[in-house]
């Protein structure tokens, strides 16, 4: 199924994708977040074999990641260089068995950003980019489907702020929020006020597998990663 938005489209899935149940859950995701919108998610394939994400990777210094993910450096295609799956454009990806959905949205100033949807390890993770319209539409909705671990901006300078952030949480329902694209610390602390959440504590890195993610749907974790 393709939906039109502001005159590009994207192919909404028919149903949430189904991962492999025979698949071990012992299988950990590590997440690092290296400031902005910049994020390395480490996974494996299900022969073991290393898979490094990379989201929004800053700087000239060349990735070493197999897949490289670019929320608002669009562009009409995607690329393959030096053995890196490069995407920049709107659709739905397969590389190394990690499942990649690239959804259309806007940024503050109207221009086109992208907000990811990573399958992998049995975890669905979305990434919102420089996410700032002011509210999802149901079509977003709907590519966005279920999601365990949404990393949402919450600056309000190049983004929709914390507040806004908040609201945006509350449609998506995912079982763990982790901030991003935010400087100062009063940005994070107000955020962490309005989420109830004014006791997290700062951690390196996320190690965590499908069987450490809560099954509450009442409740949203909330974990502040350090900068790299």
């Amino acid at each position: 199924m393709r939906a039109s938005y502001n005159g590009y489209y994207v192919i909404l899935p028919r149903s949430r994708r189904q991962f492999d149940s025979a698949r071990p859950l012992r299988y950990i995701m590590k997440i690092n977040w290296c400031g902005e919108t910049c994020f390395e998610i480490a996974c494996s394939s299900s022969d073991k074999e290393a898979i490094l994400v990379t989201i929004d990777e800053k700087g000239d210094k060349k990735s070493k990641a197999n897949i490289v993910l670019k929320s608002h450096e669009f562009s009409s295609s995607n690329s393959k260089k030096d053995d890196q799956f490069i995407v920049s454009s709107f659709g739905e990806y397969e590389s190394k068995e990690v499942f990649i959905q690239a959804v259309p949205s806007l940024d503050l100033e109207k221009k086109k950003n992208i907000i990811f949807l990573i399958e992998a390890e049995n975890i669905r993770v979305c990434h919102l980019g420089l996410f700032g319209e002011d509210d999802l539409s149901e079509e977003q909705l709907e590519a966005i489907g279920r999601v365990d671990i949404l990393l949402i901006p919450i600056n309000g300078d190049k983004t929709i702020n914390f507040k806004e952030a908040e609201k945006i949480i509350v449609k998506i329902e995912p079982k763990i929020v982790i901030p991003m694209a935010y400087k100062k610390k009063e940005t994070l602390e107000a955020f962490l006020k309005i989420m109830g959440a004014k006791e997290a504590v700062p951690q390196d890195k996320l190690n965590i597998s499908k069987k450490n993610i809560s099954s509450d749907n009442e409740k949203v974790e909330i974990i502040i990663l350090e900068s790299k």
